[in-house]
């Protein structure tokens, strides 16, 4: 509106300057008096001066308008710069300006102040670096983490020199990744999961590093697990202990007499029957607990996995090979599918497989005796990510069951170790991925295995 009323001044005087520049054309092409053109002549030089002067006064509300953005000063009244001069409209219009970008920097200044008392509070250090690798936003917990205490910004450098471990780390994970390291540059060391992700601000590319010190977690993890195990493995060992110290002690009394060892002559063939009896339920129990203590030599012994490039179609496919006919003679429908062509993943094959195989199989095992039985193994693509899911429709696994599923030597089967879902936990874990179950009453089982893509 303001400006509206500027152009209908402007141009009322455009038209009065052109007007009198006819008159006084008109006047001295008829030759009329000094006095008539002196007169003209002096309105039409009135005119020019006042359009002067308003184009002057626009320039100087302009002037404070730019003084204004550029010093940061929203402060100022352009109206009594205007004051008297009938520009009121025009300063009005410029400090609606002013007051919407200091509305705007004000609201951008509060976001800014509560992103930064958000990252001092939040109980997870993070980082961004820029596309040269510079810190740009880093709060007081990741600071204190990687030991960089008295520094309020620090540089990649400055970084590499105190904690060199983590800055390889992020280094090799490249835009994205996921992994689990132990800093050396305090006390007692500190276990940290570090998580890598990229993004694109204003058309730049950022990385963001989250990390936690994860140690408190994990030894409290571990006194759990170790409690957990040592019960089953007590458990396991005192049940073949006891007959086999009860059956030793039959041995003995059969064998005995007063203390001494009975004559050959006073061994019936009763007694010899009985003994051989006993003997052959301790060497079975033997056996069993060779077995059991073979079997966490096999959780505790697992070889570090030897990575190749594996495309997830070829590993589903044997996999699909091996089952076919297993499933459909237990009247089982099998279906595959394997998502997105050529999806990789660095990986041991070996290692994998035999993880891929014990899900299934337990799929199978868990459909027994069930109508119309279903297993379903698919393929997704998560961002950086493989989910490989093995569903059955077979009965819902209790929620007590369930939280015991992936702990060692735990298990509902009569005849199994216990070890296998532990062993496919700790198989997955080493290649950087997750494993995990999901389980609803009258909607099946779902094992869900997630891996790091290969790009």
């Amino acid at each position: 509106m303001g400006f509206n009323k500027y152009m209908i001044r402007i141009s009322i005087r455009l038209v009065l300057i052109f007007v009198a520049m006819l008159v006084l054309a008109l006047v001295i092409g008829k030759q009329a008096r000094l006095f008539t053109v002196a007169g003209v002549s002096l309105l039409l030089l009135v005119l020019v001066a006042e359009l002067y002067r308003t184009i002057a006064r626009t320039n100087l509300i302009v002037e404070s308008l730019l003084d204004s953005i550029r010093f940061g000063d929203f402060n100022k009244t352009l109206r009594n710069t205007a004051a008297g001069m009938g520009f009121e409209g025009l300063a009005d219009s410029a400090q609606e300006i002013i007051h919407a970008i200091a509305s705007a920097r004000i609201e951008k200044e509060t976001q800014y102040q509560y992103l930064q008392t958000m990252l001092e509070h939040i109980h997870t250090a993070v980082l961004t670096l820029s596309e040269n690798n510079e810190p740009e936003l880093i709060n007081p917990l990741a600071l204190n983490i990687l030991g960089l205490y008295n520094t309020r910004k620090p540089s990649w450098s400055d970084m590499e020199k105190k904690a060199p471990v983590f800055t390889k780390a992020v280094t090799s994970m490249g835009d994205s990744g996921r992994e689990m390291i132990r800093l050396s540059n305090t006390p007692t060391g500190k276990q940290l999961l570090v998580l890598v992700n990229s993004v694109k601000i204003g058309g730049a590319p950022v990385r963001i590093i989250t990390f936690q010190d994860i140690e408190p977690e994990i030894e409290q993890k571990e006194m759990e697990s170790w409690q957990t195990i040592s019960r089953i493995m007590a458990h396991e060992i005192m049940n073949s202990l006891t007959p086999l110290s009860s059956l030793t002690e039959t041995g003995i009394m059969l064998l005995e007499k007063e203390g001494r060892p009975r004559d050959v002559a006073e061994v019936s063939q009763k007694t010899i029957e009985n003994l051989y009896t006993a003997l052959r339920t301790i060497s079975g129990r033997n056996r069993a607990l060779t077995e059991f203590i073979g079997s966490y030599r096999q959780l505790s012994r697992l070889p570090p996995p030897e990575k190749e490039e594996l495309l997830v179609a070829d590993l589903l496919a044997e996999i699909s090979e091996l089952y076919e006919i297993p499933c459909k003679a237990k009247g089982i429908v099998c279906s595959f599918s394997t998502g997105p062509d050529k999806l990789r993943v660095s990986a041991d094959e070996a290692q994998i497989k035999q993880v891929l195989i014990n899900l299934v199989k337990n799929a199978t095992e868990a459909l027994a005796d069930m109508e119309s039985p279903v297993i379903e193994i698919s393929v997704k693509r998560i961002l950086h990510q493989v989910a490989i899911e093995i569903y059955n429709n077979g009965p819902a696994i209790p929620p007590d069951i369930l939280e015991k599923i992936f702990v060692p030597f735990y298990s509902t089967k009569t005849e199994g170790s216990g070890i296998g879902l532990s062993l496919s936990r700790q198989i997955i874990s080493n290649h950087g991925g997750q494993i995990a179950v999901e389980s609803e009453r009258d909607k099946g089982t779902t094992f869900r295995v997630v891996l790091p893509v290969f790009e």
